[in-house]
């Protein structure tokens, strides 16, 4: 529960930082002693909820990398850009600006083309998946390549819906 009340709609913490940046003005330009104690001590509190938070994001990311790439990167791109035309390229941020919690109704209920996931793996391996999705657009973004990890020697390749037979693929 406290991660999620800590964590802004995007599902990002880099907020927290910023609140501590603009602690740590105040702290210097505070001049009661009293006042500053306080506030230096909201500020270290808030820096290391910041850095217990960036790690389980680290963390969860890996583990979803792994998910991401054997399910979904069949029809999404091992790289995040999208292999069917109807699919979005995460990559390119398309669909990113949606919390967690709606990513993770479209994959549960399918959208157009895209099958439904319900009762198929669990909600919390598809949050991870997510949060892959999310440091997949960092890397784009900032000029690096989307994906580090290996392509799986196997992974799940779905035909768009009302197409015939969804098959594992061996890697090329």
């Amino acid at each position: 529960m406290t991660f999620r009340l800590l964590r802004s709609r995007d599902g990002s913490t880099a907020w927290l930082r910023i609140l501590a940046r603009g602690l740590a003005v105040c702290l210097a330009q505070s001049s009661k002693s009293g006042s500053r104690v306080k506030l230096l001590g909201l500020v270290l509190c808030i820096s290391y909820q910041a850095d217990v938070l960036a790690e389980d994001e680290t963390a969860q990311a890996i583990a979803g990398s792994n998910i991401f790439l054997k399910y979904c990167a069949g029809c999404h791109g091992f790289d995040g850009f999208a292999v069917y035309e109807q699919a979005p390229s995460f990559s390119m941020g398309e669909r990113l600006h949606k919390s967690d919690e709606e990513l993770l109704g479209s994959v549960l209920a399918g959208k157009h083309a895209m099958p439904y996931w319900k009762d198929k793996l669990s909600d919390d391996m598809f949050r991870s998946a997510i949060a892959y999705l999310r440091v997949m657009l960092d890397r784009s973004s900032s000029g690096l390549p989307p994906r580090e990890e290996p392509i799986p020697e196997m992974h799940y390749k779905f035909n768009p819906v009302g197409e015939d037979e969804d098959y594992w693929q061996n890697r090329d």
